[in-house]
C-alpha cells in the first residue's frame, strides 16, 4: 500500500496521524520492530512480525522526511544539522496502555533509516511454561533460582527471547525481602521495586564498572544484560560465589558453548564450576496458526532426518485471514537446559570442549534443542520444517 498525500500542506496536516497509525498498526499486529527505510525513490515501511519482515507500505521522499522528522520530535532527537546516528525513546499510548518504543536512526547513502523496537510489557513475564519451557525444565529452574547465590546464564542468538526469560526469572524473584538490581543496554522493560540502570560509556559506566559499583549497593540478585568481555565475566563469577544470585545473557550457539566461552574469557575453571548453576540456550519457533492448522504428511526426506515414533501425526498451517495467510500466529521458545551437576563441575575443571560437555549433559538427561523442538512438533504446536530450521 502506498501513502496518498498530494501536497506539502496536506502532509503537514496528516503526518501526525500517519505516524500514529503506523505505531497502532504495528502494535496491533504484534510487530517487534518497524523499519522505515530510505530508498532512491522514497521509502519502504516494513514490520517484523513473528521474526519475519513484511513490506506494509511505501511513500515518496517528501512524506518520508516528514515522518522521520515527526519521529525525531517525539523521541526528542535532533531534527537539524548533518544526518548522524541517534537513539531515543517514545512512550506511545495504545488502548490506555503505555507502550515503550526504542528509536534508532542511522544515515545511509539514500537517506536516514529508522528502526523502532516495540518493547514488551510485563504481561509477558508470567509462567515459565508460557516461554515454551518443558515441565522438567521448569521444575529444575524453579528449584535453582531459589538458591541464595550462583550464576545463571541464558544464551542464544539475537532475537531469541533471552531478555524475556531473564525478566520472567526476575519477576518470580521480585519480593519485598530481596534487593534486585539490573545493568542493561538500554533499560527496556521497567519492573516495580527493581533498580534498573542504563549502561553509559560517556560516564565510564560499562557492564564491568557498573557491576563493580552495584556490589556496594547491597544487592541480593543482579541481572547483567550481557557478558561481553573478560572483566565482566570475572566480576560476575566473583559476585556469584560471594553470596549473590547473578543472572546474565551471553552469546553462544548452545548451552555447552556458554561454559567454553566463559573459560575462554579467562574465568578460572575452578571458580566457574563452583559459581555456575544452570545454562539455558533458546530459540524462538514460529507457531502453527490454530485456525488453519491441519494434519499432513511431511516429505520423506524430512522424516528421515528425525527418529519420530510411527504413531505421530504432523501438522502445518496453510494460511488464513486470522494469520494474514502466513500460516504462522505467534512464536514460542524452544530451550536446551544444562543443570550443572557434579559431573559437569568436574569436567569444567578440565577446560572441556562443547562436545564433551554435551555428551555428559545428554547422558545425565539433558533435553537437546532438537529434542525440545520435536516435542513441539509432536503436540502440533510447530511444523517439522520449523523444528529442523531452528536446530540444524
Amino acid at each position: 500500500m502506498a501513502f496518498g498525500v498530494d501536497t506539502k500542506e496536506n502532509i503537514k496536516i496528516d503526518v501526525i496521524k500517519i505516524v500514529n497509525d503506523i505505531f497502532k498498526q504495528a502494535i496491533s499486529l504484534g510487530a517487534s520492530d518497524v523499519h522505515i527505510e530510505s530508498t532512491y525513490e522514497g521509502m519502504v515501511i516494513r514490520y517484523r512480525v513473528d521474526g519475519t519482515l513484511k513490506v506494509m507500505s511505501e511513500g515518496d521522499k517528501m512524506l518520508r522526511d516528514f515522518i522521520i522528522s515527526r519521529i525525531k520530535v517525539m523521541a526528542t532527537l535532533k531534527t537539524t544539522g548533518l544526518a548522524q546516528p541517534q537513539e531515543g525513546n517514545i512512550k506511545f499510548k495504545q488502548d490506555d496502555i503505555d507502550v515503550d518504543m526504542r528509536i534508532s536512526i542511522f544515515p545511509t547513502s539514500t537517506g536516514e533509516c529508522v528502526v523502532i523496537r516495540i518493547l514488551e510489557t510485563d504481561k509477558y513475564f508470567g509462567d515459565f511454561r508460557e516461554l515454551g519451557l518443558l515441565d522438567e525444565q521448569v521444575t529444575a529452574i524453579e528449584e535453582i533460582i531459589q538458591r541464595p547465590y550462583g550464576l545463571v546464564l541464558v544464551t542464544g542468538p539475537n532475537g531469541s527471547g533471552k531478555s524475556t526469560t531473564l525478566f520472567t526469572i526476575l519477576n518470580r524473584l521480585n519480593k519485598p525481602g530481596k534487593s534486585l538490581v539490573t545493568l542493561e543496554d538500554p533499560v527496556e522493560r521497567k519492573i516495580d521495586m527493581v533498580r534498573q540502570t542504563n549502561i553509559n560509556p560517556d560516564i565510564n559506566l560499562s557492564f564491568a564498572s557498573g557491576l563493580r559499583y552495584l556490589l556496594r549497593q547491597d544487592p541480593d540478585i543482579i541481572m547483567v544484560g550481557e557478558i561481553r568481555d573478560k572483566e565482566t565475566a570475572q566480576i560476575a563469577v566473583q559476585a556469584a560465589i560471594t553470596g549473590h544470585l547473578v543472572l546474565a545473557t551471553i552469546h553462544t550457539n548452545n548451552a555447552a558453548g556458554a561454559i567454553v566461552r566463559m573459560i575462554n574469557m579467562k574465568v578460572e575453571p575452578f571458580l566457574l564450576s563452583s559459581a555456575l548453576k544452570f545454562v539455558t540456550a533458546q530459540r524462538l519457533a514460529r507457531v502453527n496458526c490454530s485456525h488453519c492448522k491441519k494434519e499432513y504428511e511431511p516429505p520423506l526426506e524430512l522424516l528421515k532426518r528425525i527418529d519420530a515414533p510411527r504413531s505421530i501425526k504432523f501438522y502445518h498451517s496453510i494460511g488464513c485471514e486470522t494469520c494474514n495467510h502466513e500460516g504462522i500466529k505467534g512464536r514460542i521458545g524452544v530451550h536446551e537446559l544444562i543443570v550443572v551437576t557434579k559431573g559437569i563441575q568436574n569436567l569444567t575443571l578440565l577446560k572441556p570442549s562443547d562436545e564433551q560437555i554435551n555428551k555428559i549433559a545428554v547422558d545425565e538427561g539433558m533435553i537437546t534443542l532438537r529434542q525440545a523442538a520435536l516435542q513441539k512438533v509432536y503436540d502440533g504446536t510447530i511444523s517439522i520444517e520449523e523444528a529442523i530450521r531452528l536446530t540444524e
